[in-house]
């Protein structure tokens, strides 16, 4: 069976991700930032489970090579970002030492914990989003059923002002009697849960890392771990109500509650991961990151690996499949005439002549297929080809002029009819796409050696902030093909707000050609999306 883990994300409280899926996150993108923030929050989840040492491996591997293999770009940020866990966990374990990153920021411990902690007693939002002031006589708990109240009263017992200070420890006792008569109230779990306005859960009333926070200072330590599993399985990781499993194990002496949680694993806690998995999942992650480290990206859409054919074949199905209401007002009835039949070689000698010699890549596209089309946002509305080619204005130099120093080019090199200028798919909010061929980068870059054929495809709307640079357009249809597999494998479709008539949009009923490209156009290859071939079978 594939090893796979549990955990939070736009997909639901409780999603499987799976080894294989991390690994590939690893090795297959440009920037492999996404699966060093997701294997960061691995790690957490590990220490959840009690796999302290593993969890230090990963820790330390992903900080040793995490900053070599994110691409430099201007303005990027680390994706190593330290958390109050984590500072928690090194103070607290001495045997696992810090990291030596720069990302890794030293706060006060003592005083940020005491500020969550004070976070959690605050009787001011009671007030404000339940209408309930704070009562006179706190002890008023013991008479009522009221959730608001019990919340409410458990809040007040709980509270100190003064910085750095906790209530006595009859005062957490009480309160931690309250919460206790709270949560023993029924509540199904947040996947059943029935939202209604003016409604809210128990962690949302009180959190569940106070209650948890209450149980380890009076020393009730089982107790904690009854209360945390109970929130981790009704409520999962909820960063709106601070039980996220960073708010968790930034806790002062969690530690003494995780063994006891583990020992009753997954039926206390649904992340828990068994000691074989977690060993397997460490294993291998660290694997995939030394391999990136030392070999570089192990892209699985290289040009060596998948042709035009294939790529533009992928590119296609998937984009029917989650964009087919846009494409089908505009009269597409198939996957396959998203892609514009090829250009003629009489058509690409002619727009060689007229704007010099075109990329390799982008005129084997075309010989394929004469550019594609997307949609209002949708793959920045597509690629019209050599089609109604045109050269930049002076306006659209001055866009991309901003970019030019820190790519090593002359600032005053340039010329605008020394970049092409490709028109969109289909009408399309404002996206326009430029190439600098060969012989103009080549003539313009500065201060490193330029490889034959080696050129620029950039695309960019009037309102987003900066261009979208590739080195290829070939890169750039690669990138296509990933996003419109990865949104097929998520179920995400493309944003159908622009103009979109519901009632034709909604209704897949009516004749349709096949999904699946016509053999006699492109033929079917290996290495296609399981997702994507799955969908559209």
């Amino acid at each position: 069976m594939p090893i796979s883990y549990i955990d939070t994300d736009n997909s639901g409280p409780f999603t499987k991700h799976t080894l294989s899926k991390l690994i590939t996150s690893f090795l297959d993108p440009e920037d492999p930032s996404p699966a060093i923030r997701k294997s960061l929050r691995l790690a957490h989840v590990l220490l959840l489970s009690d796999h302290l040492s593993l969890a230090h491996q990963l820790i330390d591997a992903l900080s040793k090579h995490a900053d070599h293999i994110v691409p430099q770009r201007p303005y990027q940020t680390s994706p190593l970002i330290s958390s109050l866990a984590l500072e928690n966990f090194w103070t607290s374990h001495p045997e696992y030492p810090q990291p030596p990153n720069p990302q890794y920021v030293t706060r006060d411990l003592a005083r940020n914990q005491w500020g969550k902690y004070r976070e959690c007693t605050r009787t001011g939002w009671m007030l404000e989003h339940c209408k309930l002031p704070e009562p006179a006589n706190p002890h008023i708990w013991q008479k009522t059923d009221d959730p608001i109240v019990l919340a409410m009263c458990c809040r007040l017992l709980a509270k100190d002002k003064t910085a750095g200070q906790y209530p006595s420890q009859e005062r957490m006792r009480e309160a931690l009697e309250v919460a206790k008569k709270l949560y023993a109230q029924p509540q199904v779990p947040v996947t059943a849960w029935k939202f209604e306005r003016g409604v809210r859960r128990h962690g949302e009333l009180l959190y569940w890392r106070l209650v948890v926070e209450l149980a380890i200072r009076v020393g009730e330590l089982e107790t904690a771990a009854d209360v945390l599993g109970m929130g981790l399985r009704l409520d999962g990781f909820n960063t709106s109500n601070g039980s996220d499993v960073t708010e968790y194990l930034a806790l002062p002496d969690i530690w003494d509650v995780l063994p006891l949680l583990a020992k009753r694993g997954k039926e206390a806690n649904p992340f828990y991961i068994e000691q074989e998995d977690a060993e397997v999942l460490v294993k291998e992650v660290i694997q995939a990151i030394e391999l990136r480290a030392r070999n570089g990206r192990q892209w699985s859409l290289a040009p060596e690996k998948v042709g035009w054919e294939e790529m533009l074949r992928r590119l296609s199905v998937g984009a029917w499949k989650v964009n087919r209401p846009c494409y089908k007002r505009n009269g597409i009835r198939r996957a396959e005439d998203i892609l514009y039949p090829p250009a003629t070689e009489e058509e690409i000698e002619a727009a060689e002549k007229e704007f010099g010699e075109l990329p390799a890549d982008f005129k084997d596209m075309v010989r394929i297929a004469n550019g594609f089309q997307g949609g209002w946002h949708f793959l920045s509305g597509g690629i019209a080809g050599i089609r109604n080619l045109t050269t930049s204005t002076d306006q659209d130099l001055d866009n991309v002029a901003s970019d030019f120093d820190h790519l090593g080019m002359k600032q005053d090199g340039v010329l605008s009819d020394e970049i092409i200028q490709l028109e969109p798919g289909n009408e399309c909010d404002c996206f326009q796409h430029y190439i600098i061929p060969p012989k103009t980068w080549k003539e313009n870059i500065v201060g490193r050696q330029v490889k034959n054929g080696e050129y620029q495809y950039w695309n960019a709307a009037c309102w987003q902030p900066e261009m979208n640079r590739y080195d290829s357009v070939r890169d750039w249809v690669a990138c296509c093909v990933e996003e419109v597999e990865m949104m097929v494998a998520r179920g995400e479709v493309a944003d159908q707000s622009e103009g979109e008539d519901e009632d034709e949009d909604n209704d897949d009923s009516d004749n349709d050609e096949d999904d699946e490209p016509q053999s006699g156009q492109i033929e079917e290859g290996d290495g296609v999306s399981e997702a994507v071939e799955k969908e559209v079978r």
